[in-house]
């Protein structure tokens, strides 16, 4: 392998991008794998998270980007960039800016033109570098032949700054730690002051919102169950919308990290470029559309399908009783907020999809915040968690969505009855002791019960059961204290769910 190290990239306003190019040994030119990020590209992934094991073993191995011993060895270059103002890299970080994807972009271009390269690139890694993956390709650089997008979003708004309209305050602990140390020069935009100061979806978020109409590139999104803070949405809705003639969809279990260096997953990644950026016509072939992980209680059960929703799914009402779900809308009642609802399965039920949770409610306040839970326990009434990001020891909700009552506004040209689209765009306050319709999204999930295993819906006042991942910055909460939930009749809350025959 041959290392060009702190090669200068000069950006189309004369920002100087730094780079590290690692390709094969020889003269044969060859194709490129790209990111940029403002995480280091000269930060060993231990000296960046220790925590986390290496999964790929390399002395050059960086936090959630491609190995480059593994692809060299195959034939690809990699190249990795600081993202400007970060690291190496003159000018000013505003973080998904258009500036941002415009200097990817350049460094794409850059990299097309080389004689060591073929003029094909892709954009692959996890996370920051799967965002900028989407964010680039909307811009079409000519050289940019394929995005491999894992873990990543796309709606800068509802995926990651103001979920249901509610702040979502741990992008602070992540900017300090993962940021901060990397900022060169001063007078840097500060993204959690702008979070924090932006309630409704703006001109700012618009910026930094995926067109995907103009995803044109064949496109491989990889989603994860249980990435229900930030990354899930994203990676469907990216797929759902992309006007890729080739795109492909996995949904998958595991930690944040795992999963991306999987040989499983290394594979389909090799498959993949191998197709757009070797030309290998047939390396995709008997490659679905999409393939899920059907959760099996702590198991999973890998299932191919041709789209998603999934075209057979039976669209069924779950009702909110007293304090059961059930099949058949229940006569007029209320019950008091926050409350839980549960309903044990007489036989197996696969529940595979989108949700949405239609939640009549009454209040004597002008607003509430409202977090919705999915929960399944086993026959013997104990916990099945879903993984979360950091695997197995950060368990998470099989399922969640929030709201913020003043946020309920739809769109009507983007809402479906499985997925409540919010315009966030005016604050619409309630009217005091009215029964008011309340249309939650919930994230994709994937739940098996089997006879006697039990799902739980929780309406809570609060997420502070998730950790850093919680909604709870005190000067950004609308409480729902004294509120009441509303059953049956002319006002029956109800979950919509996606049931999958057997």
């Amino acid at each position: 392998m041959r290392i060009d190290r702190d090669v200068t990239v000069t950006a189309r306003d004369g920002t100087s991008i730094v780079i590290d190019v690692f390709r094969p040994d020889g003269e044969q030119p060859v194709p490129v794998i790209a990111s940029m990020s403002p995480y280091g590209k000269d930060v060993h992934w231990p000296e960046r998270f220790p925590m986390y094991e290496l999964v790929d073993q390399g002395e050059h191995m960086v936090w959630e980007t491609p190995n480059p011993e593994w692809w060299t060895e195959r034939g690809y270059a990699v190249v990795r960039a600081d993202a400007r103002g970060t690291g190496k890299s003159t000018g000013r970080l505003d973080v998904f800016s258009r500036k941002d994807a415009e200097d990817f972009y350049d460094v794409i271009e850059w990299c097309g033109v080389q004689p060591w390269s073929t003029g094909k690139v892709a954009s692959s890694g996890i996370s920051w570098y799967a965002m900028m993956g989407w964010h680039v390709a909307a811009l079409r650089p000519p050289h940019l032949a394929a995005v491999v997008a894992w873990e990543g979003c796309t709606d800068f708004y509802r995926d990651w700054g103001r979920q249901g309209g509610i702040h979502t305050n741990a992008t602070e602990t992540w900017w300090q730690r993962q940021i901060i140390p990397q900022l060169n020069g001063e007078g840097h935009a500060s993204m959690p002051d702008d979070l924090r100061s932006r309630e409704l979806l703006d001109d700012w978020y618009r910026e930094r919102t995926v067109d995907l109409a103009q995803v044109r590139v064949p496109v491989l999104s990889a989603g994860n169950w249980g990435s229900i803070h930030l990354h899930l949405r994203g990676n469907i809705e990216g797929w759902l919308g992309a006007a890729s003639e080739h795109k492909w969809l996995v949904v998958h279990v595991g930690s944040h990290i795992d999963p991306y260096y999987a040989d499983w997953a290394k594979d389909l990644q090799l498959r993949f470029l191998r197709r757009f950026l070797c030309g290998d016509q047939t390396a995709m072939d008997g490659v679905p559309p999409v393939r899920l992980a059907i959760r099996r209680g702590h198991d999973v059960e890998w299932r191919d399908e041709r789209d998603w929703p999934l075209p057979r799914t039976e669209w069924r009402r779950l009702y909110l009783g007293q304090t059961e779900l059930v099949w058949h809308q229940p006569a007029e009642d209320r019950t008091s907020y926050p409350a839980t609802f549960d309903l044990t399965a007489t036989e197996r039920l696969e529940i595979t999809g989108p949700l949405a949770l239609r939640l009549w409610v009454s209040h004597s306040a002008e607003d509430l915040d409202v977090f919705v839970q999915l929960e399944q326990y086993d026959v013997d009434g104990q916990r099945i968690p879903a993984i979360g990001p950091g695997g197995v020891a950060t368990p998470v909700p099989m399922g969640i969505g929030w709201l913020r009552a003043s946020h309920r506004e739809l769109d009507p040209e983007r809402t479906l009855p499985h997925r409540p689209w919010h315009s966030h765009d005016e604050i619409q306050p309630l009217e005091p002791g009215v029964p008011t319709l309340l249309e939650v999204e919930i994230w994709p999930t994937s739940i098996t019960l089997e006879p006697g295993q039990r799902l739980e819906l929780r309406v809570q006042a609060d997420d502070d059961d998730m950790g850093q991942l919680a909604h709870n910055d005190p000067a950004d909460r609308k409480s729902g204290d004294g509120a009441t939930i509303h059953l049956g009749g002319a006002h029956a809350s109800h979950l919509f769910v996606p049931v999958i025959p057997a």
